[in-house]
């Protein structure tokens, strides 16, 4: 597709780092799948891949992570 911030790359499936931070919680995910802009560099992450990193993030809250960095995992099909 072609990226709405510079309008003049196109993106590319890739891999990327993600930073949540709420609440005094700081959360690092990496080797996130996104499409990247092989121009400017900004980096898209699919509605799946973002409800699944809240998901993740909401866990680790949950169990008292106030900062982590963790490896992406996605959901596994059951």
């Amino acid at each position: 597709m072609k990226c709405p911030i510079c309008r003049s790359g196109e993106t590319r499936p890739g891999k990327a780092s993600s930073l949540l931070e709420r609440g005094g919680v700081t959360l690092v995910f990496q080797e996130v799948p996104a499409d990247i802009c092989e121009n400017c560099g900004e980096e898209y992450f699919s509605e799946e891949t973002t409800d699944r990193l809240l998901k993740l993030a909401e866990e680790a809250v949950r169990s008292g992570v106030r900062v982590a960095v963790r490896q992406y995992a996605a959901a596994v099909p059951e």
